[in-house]
C-alpha cells in the first residue's frame, strides 16, 4: 500500500520555466550574450544553474561560482512572476489529502527559491515533508535524500513512489529501492533517451498516478 508520494519540483510540480529561462537571458544581457530561446531554455531546467551557464559561458575560463551567485541573484527577482503548478497537479494533490496520502517536494532546488515557491501558489502548509538541494544530505542522483525522506516519514520504500522528470530523479529512485514515476510531460530533449533510465513507470499526466497508486 502507497502511503506517501514524493515529488520533484521543477519540470514536475511546478512550472517554473519561464523565470528560469528569463533569469539566464537577463544574465547573458548584461554580459552581452544573445539570449536562448524558450525551448531551448525549457529543455534544460531540470538540470540546474550551471546548465543555464554552460550554454553562454566557458567553463575553462569563466567563473561560475561568481556566475552562480549573480544568476540567484537575479532569479531571486524573477522566481514569482510566473509559478505555476502544472495541469493536473492540483486535483491530484487535493485526492491524496482526501485520501490522507501523505505528499512531499524532493528537490535539489535550494530552500529558499522552494519555499518561496510554494507559499505563492498556496501549498507550504500542505507539504508533509521538504528536503532541498542546501540541506546539507547528498543531492540526486544520490538516494540519500529519498532515504532521509523515508525516515523522516517512518515509512518503507515499497510505501512511497517518486515523481520526476530527469535521469537523476531516476536513478536517485533506484538506487533507493523505491517505485519511480517518469514525469513525460517535464522538461525532456528530444535526444534524452528515456527508455534506458530505467523507470518503473512513465505518465504523460499528474492523474495518471492514481491508476498507479490504486487510491
Amino acid at each position: 500500500m502507497i502511503k506517501k508520494v514524493l515529488f520533484d519540483l521543477d519540470g514536475t510540480f511546478v512550472d517554473s520555466a519561464h523565470d528560469l529561462v528569463k533569469s539566464a537571458n537577463d544574465l547573458y544581457a548584461q554580459y552581452n550574450f544573445p539570449s536562448i530561446t524558450f525551448k531551448e531554455g525549457r529543455e534544460v531546467a531540470s538540470d540546474g544553474i550551471q546548465a543555464y551557464l554552460n550554454l553562454r559561458f566557458n567553463k575553462e575560463t569563466d567563473n561560475f561560482v561568481s556566475l552562480s551567485l549573480e544568476f540567484i541573484n537575479i532569479y531571486k527577482g524573477n522566481i514569482l512572476n510566473n509559478p505555476i503548478l502544472f495541469d493536473g497537479i492540483s486535483d491530484l494533490i487535493n485526492l491524496l489529502d482526501k485520501k490522507a496520502v501523505g505528499w512531499g517536494i524532493i528537490t535539489n532546488k535550494h530552500r529558499c527559491f522552494v519555499e518561496m515557491i510554494l507559499k505563492f501558489i498556496g501549498l507550504d502548509q500542505r507539504c508533509e515533508i521538504l528536503i532541498c538541494g542546501d540541506d546539507g544530505i547528498k543531492p540526486k542522483p544520490s538516494p540519500d535524500m529519498l532515504i532521509s525522506a523515508c525516515k523522516s516519514l517512518k515509512v518503507k520504500s515499497n510505501e512511497v513512489v517518486y515523481v520526476g522528470d530527469a535521469h537523476k530523479d531516476m536513478c536517485s529512485s533506484k538506487s533507493a529501492n523505491i517505485f519511480s514515476i517518469l514525469a513525460c510531460y517535464g522538461y525532456l530533449k528530444n535526444e534524452d533517451e528515456i527508455e534506458s533510465w530505467g523507470a518503473d513507470a512513465t505518465i504523460n499526466h499528474p492523474s495518471e498516478i492514481v491508476d498507479l497508486i490504486k487510491i
